[in-house]
């Protein structure tokens, strides 16, 4: 028969055991976030030259990152989480890629690298953001694709997220706004309307708050994390 000392040291044990586990998984889901956060930051403490340009030209000794949306979060994937970027296809990934990706992947345990957030407010620094381009906009571009900057802001009209993202056009408190101002790599705040009941993304406003009502683009809107 076990002794009740027995018996409470066995449970002591077990509970050590859990949080072990439950610190650790969480140490390997911030550390992905994390790198991703860190080359970001070197790409923006070398940068001399930047543009928005599907012909991709970087040289980080030079400081120049001259690509589009979909090359530039490959290229910090590939040095950030290479298995995230593996889950992608070769070679050239589209903005949609990350879109289908994030949206395959679990919301409870990573798989492959991945883990969806479904909340668009339980974004963090370090998660990928991507939706698809509806087929009724015309554009070239299968979506668009960035990483989110800071901690997002609810709001009565949706949530405000920063991203980090290569553009042609900037989007709210962006110098890539201003007139002759530079293009490709830098920051900028997108406005999200999320479903009242679930809080997932159902439509982005490119210029953030202000985009006028009208202007909100109907299409999903996913937040993928990066494990590894």
């Amino acid at each position: 028969m076990t002794s009740p000392r027995a018996t409470l040291v066995a449970i002591l044990v077990a509970l050590a055991g859990s949080i072990l586990t439950i610190t650790c998984k969480a140490q390997v889901y911030v550390t992905g976030s994390a790198r991703v956060v860190d080359v970001l930051e070197e790409i923006r403490t070398s940068l001399r030259t930047t543009r928005y340009d599907h012909q991709t030209h970087i040289d980080p000794r030079a400081g120049r990152y001259d690509f589009d949306c979909s090359t530039m979060a490959a290229w910090v994937l590939g040095r950030a989480t290479p298995r995230a970027r593996a889950a992608l296809p070769s070679g050239r990934p589209l903005a949609v890629d990350f879109w289908r990706t994030i949206r395959d992947a679990p919301t409870v345990r990573p798989r492959n690298g991945w883990l969806q957030v479904r909340r668009i407010a339980d974004a963090r620094p370090g998660d990928v953001l991507a939706w698809p381009r509806p087929r009724w906009f015309r554009s070239n571009n299968s979506g668009h694709v960035g990483f989110v900057a800071e901690t997002p802001t609810v709001t009565a009209r949706g949530v405000l997220v920063r991203i980090t993202d290569a553009t042609s056009v900037g989007h709210q408190d962006d110098p890539r706004n201003r007139e002759g101002g530079p293009t490709g790599f830098g920051q900028g705040t997108l406005l999200i309307a999320t479903d009242p009941l679930s809080g997932e993304g159902t439509a982005y406003g490119w210029a953030g708050i202000d985009t006028p009502p009208e202007w909100m683009i109907a299409t999903p809107v996913r937040i993928g994390r990066v494990v590894r």
